[in-house]
């Protein structure tokens, strides 16, 4: 136990100083680091064994798909949190358009009716305009 306790503080300090140098290695490269990492890297090419080609192929169809479809992914993301409020108004609008739908079943039905008696009186004018045709044919008066 004492070894160890004996070791720690110098494995603390080793892995300081370890630290120490890669920063100062960091440092003295720090110009060729900045100018690396701006200079743009989609001008270089991967080497890519030929046998990959086709997944490449592949995984670069399937790399513009989800490019294509992130705007409207990331929409549903945002709506999350707004679905108990949308499924609530979905709930009242369901309501009202069965309300809507069976108003216009009774209005419909209500067409029909008057459509019939429609109907009936059109098919009841030929009749009374021959019945007053013939009083009038003989000079009878009806009162009203």
């Amino acid at each position: 136990m004492q070894q160890m306790l004996s070791i720690l503080p110098f494995w603390k300090c080793h892995t300081l100083q370890s630290m120490n140098n890669h920063l100062e290695a960091v440092l003295k490269e720090k110009r060729s680091l900045r100018q690396r990492l701006l200079k743009p890297m989609c001008q270089e090419n991967l080497p890519i064994e030929a046998v990959y080609h086709r997944y490449m192929v592949h995984l670069l169809e399937l790399a513009v798909t989800f490019i294509e479809r992130l705007e409207d992914h990331l929409e549903i993301i945002r709506n999350v949190p707004h679905l108990d409020e949308n499924l609530k108004k979905m709930s009242t609008a369901l309501a009202e358009m069965d309300i809507l739908v069976a108003e216009t079943a009774e209005l419909a039905e209500n067409i029909l009716k008057w459509r019939e008696q429609q109907k009936e009186i059109s098919s009841c004018i030929p009749r009374v305009l021959a019945e007053e045709n013939f009083l009038h044919k003989y000079d009878v008066t009806v009162p009203p």
